[in-house]
């Protein structure tokens, strides 16, 4: 029985990323087509998506040969979209900043010690900063990360800098704890983090905190794109966030 432990749980990942690739796309795959988006092998994409059809989560079109989710998945997530209602349709209003400020924008949480994306809306460049839903960044080294430590008291956050450090995949992932400390002071003050090639050289972005319309965790939301670009525009950016933070709050509190 401990032998199948790994498979359930590759298999709930397998179908967890199934059903972010068809809400990032929002169009039917064929079962090779979601083979290569999401590097799994095709015996393995063709048993995961029959056990879902058969499920009733998804529904299968011959003549086109593709995938997609079914009513039923949408009726999985309708309590949620209930608690959400309060706030407003959050991805209309995430694409709504996008359009204003012509940057990629995007909303993530904490999730372990990583900054977890969680909606995310591209920008119309060549050059645009592309984070994908799901997509996981140091808490040390995103706008997003940075701006959820914000929240926290300094001796949690030297917690969190500790271990950020200890798992970096590369030197330069690694803060220095007192100067990682003064800048979340700084943070705090100007009321936003950000960002400058800690991640993505030449790329940066800038992130603050709102309410989470459903439980205790909070969420960030970001502005971001190349250094070049966003820059010169920083009080506009900044600006764009502060009012989408004072109207996305406004409707919690109603």
């Amino acid at each position: 029985m401990a032998g199948a432990t790994p498979r359930k749980i590759k298999s709930a990942e397998r179908t967890l990323a199934l059903f972010e690739l068809f809400s990032r796309e929002q169009q039917p795959f064929t079962v090779g087509h979601i083979a290569r988006l999401l590097d799994i092998p095709q015996p393995s994409v063709s048993m995961l998506l029959r056990n879902l059809q058969d499920q009733g989560y998804l529904e299968y079109d011959q003549r086109s040969r593709t995938f997609a989710p079914s009513i039923r998945v949408a009726l999985l997530g309708s309590w949620v979209d209930r608690r959400f209602s309060q706030a407003g349709a959050i991805g209309a209003r995430l694409s709504a900043l996008q359009h204003e400020v012509g940057e990629s924008a995007f909303i993530g949480i904490q999730n372990g010690a990583s900054a977890q994306y969680v909606l995310s809306q591209f920008a119309d460049h060549p050059d645009r900063l592309e984070v994908v839903s799901g997509q996981f960044r140091s808490l040390t080294c995103s706008a997003i990360g940075r701006a959820l430590l914000c929240l926290k008291p300094d001796d949690e956050v030297l917690r969190w800098v500790r271990r950020c450090n200890a798992e970096a995949t590369e030197e330069r992932f690694k803060v220095r704890e007192t100067e990682f400390i003064a800048r979340i002071h700084a943070w705090r003050t100007q009321g936003f983090a950000e960002t400058a090639g800690d991640v993505t050289p030449g790329s940066g972005a800038f992130a603050l905190c709102v309410q989470s319309p459903m439980g205790t965790a909070p969420l960030a939301v970001g502005i971001g794109g190349p250094l070049e670009r966003i820059m010169p525009k920083r009080d506009e950016l900044v600006s764009a966030l502060l009012e989408f933070k004072q109207r996305f709050d406004a409707t919690q509190e109603a």
